[in-house]
């Protein structure tokens, strides 16, 4: 049978376009991932409190990411791999330091990403300070004393304050000073503090 040549020949073209499928398959298998599916889009810092923040982000395939962060943009130190592939990305990043700026990026294989040319950045929330009762025994009770409470300050009517907007921006460039909510009734309002 195969010494017929036309046999042969129709065998020798199967067998060549069979191995050219599977190699053209294998290859964009393996070399076929452009970088920009690679590449994290959408990355967003989210859930920051004071000793951990989420991380989230997404690719055009499947990947599996590590991301490097530190308090230092040119030191990312500290890693953390995600569990599972995926085309969204969320990750936790725990035992951070409270009121500490983070820098971080996402490495895909051996290719690093980062906003622009800088890491990404955020910062955690700060302890809250807490304000401490002493406890008083019955025997210190006679011994203890009180304090007259700070006064608060009260608004009065004022007829000088010459501010009649309602915008932040707007208020802070008439008053010269921050947009707290006094400085809004300042202006709302006409009322100056008093002490």
């Amino acid at each position: 049978m195969f010494n017929n040549p036309k046999v042969t020949k129709i065998a020798a073209i199967t067998i060549g376009v069979v191995v050219f499928l599977l190699l053209a398959f294998f290859a964009f298998r393996i070399f076929g991932t452009r970088a920009a599916d690679l590449e994290p889009q959408d990355v967003v810092v989210s859930t920051i409190e004071k000793n951990s923040a989420k991380l989230s982000w997404a690719t055009g395939v499947e990947t599996q990411a590590v991301v490097e962060y530190g308090t230092s943009p040119t030191a990312l130190n500290f890693f953390a791999p995600e569990a599972t592939k995926g085309k969204s990305h969320s990750l936790d990043l725990t035992l951070l330091s409270p009121s500490t700026t983070y820098y971080f990026d996402v490495r895909v294989g051996d290719k690093k990403y980062d906003n622009g040319g800088v890491p990404w950045t955020f910062t955690t929330k700060g302890v809250e300070k807490s304000v401490v009762v002493p406890t008083v025994t019955p025997t210190q009770a006679a011994t203890v004393t009180t304090t007259q409470p700070t006064p608060v300050q009260r608004l009065q009517i004022s007829d000088n304050t010459s501010c009649n907007e309602t915008d932040c921006t707007a208020i802070k460039n008439k008053l010269g000073k921050g947009c707290s909510t006094q400085d809004y009734f300042v202006c709302l309002k006409k009322l100056t503090p008093t002490p």
